[in-house]
């Protein structure tokens, strides 16, 4: 069973947007229950965090 720490959920689409043309797919895609706001799940991997911290820079 996955852990809540396996996942990335993203709330920037323009982070999602980057993502998906680096090759990455997220499993869904969702409204926060509370806020409401989108958000992105992905699968959380080094190679997934590596594409994060270049796109912060």
């Amino acid at each position: 069973m996955r852990a809540e720490q396996d996942f990335f959920f993203c709330y920037n689409a323009r982070l999602m947007g980057f993502l998906k043309r680096n090759g990455f797919s997220y499993i869904c895609s969702a409204l926060h229950e509370k806020s409401g706001n989108r958000f992105w799940l992905f699968p959380r991997s080094t190679e997934l965090q590596a594409q994060i911290d270049c796109f912060n820079g």
